[in-house]
């Protein structure tokens, strides 16, 4: 009998574990989407005004860094923190000392919850690496390289032009990461993979002004037109969250076999 709860006692804490670490992800990928949110669907928001400040003399931007846009990055910081910290709870501590401690005592069942255990705690740590190397350059290219350019160098210098031509290309790249995690946690198909990625690196296109080279016409005011889509993007999100997509199975619960 005390063998028994011994036994069920080693398999609640993988299955507690197990448990925070699929939170970790979800939480991951609800700051995904706030990062979508915030620089795409709030950029088209702000461009037809229907989030506006009230003084006309401090208009929100698309261009610049508005309080929407801080307060949206706010909250995907606090979103990819409270990830993180379910990531590295004590549950998940535990766990992977209880099987460090346990190696020798193990039989069949229990190595594979274990490796279970494993597989599932190395998804999410590159999960949430991936992501925050992303969120990583988005805040350096928003925030530090874009907004430097404006205020350091003046327009038109030499320094600035290449500055702002490595910025574009930062834009133009870094949703590239988003839409990789992004997929990886819904396990979207090669067809619906390939449409995020084709329809970012158009959007961004025209966001950023490169097809300035190739025509005339000053074209970036299309992207907030095509920003409207996203939101067909966080409807996806809900969609497969409510169906239960593959990522979430993946952190299913150990069922002992006595």
């Amino acid at each position: 009998m005390l063998r028994l709860q011994g036994i069920n006692n080693k398999y609640t804490i993988l299955n507690l574990a197990i448990k925070d670490l699929g939170l970790s992800a979800f939480t991951n990928f609800i700051g995904i989407n706030l990062r979508f949110f915030t620089e795409n669907t709030l950029n088209a928001f702000i461009f037809f005004n229907i989030i506006q400040a009230d003084d006309p003399a401090n208009r929100y931007d698309i261009h610049t860094p508005s309080p929407p846009d801080i307060a949206g990055d706010a909250a995907t910081i606090i979103t990819l923190t409270i990830a993180y910290l379910f990531f590295t709870s004590y549950n998940v501590r535990n766990a992977l000392n209880v099987t460090i401690r346990n190696n020798n005592k193990m039989d069949a069942q229990y190595i594979k919850a274990v490796k279970h255990l494993e597989a599932c705690y190395r998804w999410v740590k590159n999960f949430f690496l991936v992501t925050v190397a992303g969120f990583g350059v988005y805040l350096f290219s928003k925030y530090v390289l874009s907004t430097g350019i404006d205020v350091v160098f003046v327009e038109g210098n030499a320094i600035s032009n290449i500055l702002g031509i490595v910025s574009c290309l930062l834009q133009i790249c870094y949703p590239f990461i988003f839409v990789y995690v992004y997929c990886k946690y819904v396990f979207a198909n090669t067809a619906i993979a390939l449409l995020f990625y084709t329809f970012f690196f158009i959007r961004n296109l025209f966001a950023t002004g490169l097809l300035g080279f190739v025509t005339y016409y000053d074209l970036h005011v299309v992207a907030p037109f095509l920003d409207w889509l996203t939101i067909l993007i966080l409807l996806y999100s809900i969609g497969c969250i409510m169906l239960h997509h593959r990522a979430s199975k993946l952190f299913h619960k150990i069922e002992f076999k006595g």
